[in-house]
């Protein structure tokens, strides 16, 4: 692979290589505005999913604009001429992101964590005890002061990572059909039966959560709903943890350990820490939602962008295989090549990410493709319209009384691809940037769209951050 068509790394502290150095090149493409935009981006959609656990909600509908508007100009928004706004971009976006983490705090510390909390004579008292304890390290983080440096991050997660243990043996069986479906799931692999081939219990009693005819006498006509490199991260946390959502809270500090690490700015460590104390970070823990892989995989591909572009393609199939519509990020990983062939580079990437993908899923396709199928496309196919989903087309049909066509979100994606491939720098913090813009216009347009959903927005937005490099001031000029 030529130097000149790799995923860009610009590590300051590197010395110079015979090769022609891509760092010049990185800081002018990126822009001053990107990360500024972005925070307010993350920090909104935070709040949005607050509101009502995700769920449609006036406030939230507001805040989700927000976020749209703002992700949307990071994408298309020109570099600005005047000086001024370069030289405080940095300054503007670490303010944005602290400003935005004491408000997480402070709404962690006053609403519950999650809903089905069994509480003793101590209540939230140890909770509350440790968002003290994670609030003064992330505050010490935003004072810029040498305390703990480098450890601070580590130690944020060990505290999160204490949290969420707490969060799930206080919460031992969610009523949710996911948790549902991950332990039905185990029990067949531990009578060597294929997880895809089974039926699941309807736990809820009704079929308004289900398309018709996908409820027979009790039983859901699916097995396991999520693709098999999810079974096997949480077969590890049910195997080595006596429940699956352990691997769920080992994923969501890997990610922030890799995002704080994607660039040596400041502004990468804050990032980090609102991703990893976004308001429903636990919720989303306690629900056994499986998007906290999908974070987890997203940091990773920005962080070899970054840092390792040769794992790149091997993050990037881990990425594809662990949630079939991250298919339609595919596109977008030409924003990395800035070189002089750029889809050259990314067919030859995406080949690669293609084989790692195949080589996860193929030997549970081999066993019954059918039923993989079904599972995994069909069953997503047949869901319902969801009147409580956070999207666009919920608010429409409650207001007019006239449902939209759930194609919708795949027919907004593509303008959304052409702009992002239009607009966005040619970098690994406008590849996030334009995959965070793409994936919010798919699921505020979609007929399902809850908390795990927008979880994973979340840290890609927080990746791109955390990815940003500020353009160089002496290489701009003012009107």
């Amino acid at each position: 692979m030529r130097p000149d068509t790799q995923p860009l790394q610009t590590l300051p502290s590197a010395p110079p290589a015979p090769e022609p150095d891509v760092t010049p090149q990185t800081s002018r493409q990126e822009r001053a505005l990107l990360a500024p935009l972005l925070s307010v981006a993350a920090v909104t959609l935070g709040y949005a999913v607050q509101v009502a656990n995700g769920a449609r909600h006036p406030d939230s509908m507001g805040l989700l604009t927000a976020t749209l508007v703002a992700s949307l100009l990071a994408v298309v928004l020109p570099e600005p001429r005047h000086a001024r706004l370069v030289r405080l971009a940095e300054r503007t976006t670490l303010v944005l992101l602290g400003v935005g983490l004491v408000g997480q705090f402070v709404l962690l510390a006053t609403a519950s964590p999650a809903v089905y909390l069994r509480l003793g004579r101590e209540g939230l008292t140890p909770f509350l005890a440790g968002i003290a304890a994670a609030a003064v390290l992330a505050g010490a983080g935003l004072s810029g002061q040498p305390w703990l440096g480098r450890l601070r991050l580590p130690l944020l997660v060990g505290v999160h990572v204490a949290l969420g243990t707490w969060i799930i043996r206080h919460s031992p069986q969610p009523h949710i059909d996911v948790y549902t479906f991950h332990i039905e799931a185990f029990q067949a692999l531990g009578k060597g039966i294929n997880p895809y081939a089974i039926t699941m219990p309807n736990i809820y009693g009704h079929e308004q959560f289900y398309g018709p005819g996908l409820v027979v006498d009790g039983r859901l006509q699916v097995g396991f709903p999520y693709p098999p490199l999810s079974l096997l991260v949480a077969g590890a946390g049910h195997l080595l943890g006596g429940d699956y959502r352990f691997a769920n809270l080992v994923a969501m500090g890997l990610a922030a350990l890799l995002m704080s690490t994607c660039r040596p700015g400041h502004w990468a460590q804050v990032a980090a820490m609102v991703f990893l104390f976004t308001p429903r970070t636990f919720f989303v823990l306690e629900q056994g939602w499986t998007d906290a892989y999908v974070a987890l995989l997203v940091a990773a591909t920005v962080w070899s962008a970054c840092r390792a572009p040769r794992l790149l393609p091997y993050a990037l199939g881990l990425l594809f295989a662990i949630k079939h519509y991250m298919a339609l990020a595919a596109p977008l990983v030409v924003l990395l090549y800035p070189g002089p062939q750029p889809w050259r580079e990314t067919a030859r990437t995406l080949l690669k990410a293609a084989v790692v993908a195949a080589v996860v899923t193929l030997p549970f396709a081999v066993l019954d493709p059918k039923a993989l199928y079904n599972d995994l496309m069909g069953f997503q196919l047949r869901q319902p319209f969801r009147m409580d989903a956070l999207s666009y087309l919920s608010w429409w049909a409650a207001r007019t009384g006239q449902q939209p066509p759930s194609w919708l979100g795949f027919a907004m994606v593509l303008p959304a691809i052409g702009l992002s491939l239009w607009r966005a720098p040619r970098t690994p913090a406008g590849f996030a940037a334009a995959m965070a813009m793409t994936f919010t216009v798919f699921f505020a347009f979609s007929k399902q769209a809850f908390c795990n959903y927008y979880y994973f927005i979340i840290a890609t937005l927080c990746s791109a951050i955390a990815a940003w490099t500020p353009p160089r001031q002496e290489q701009r000029t003012s009107p």
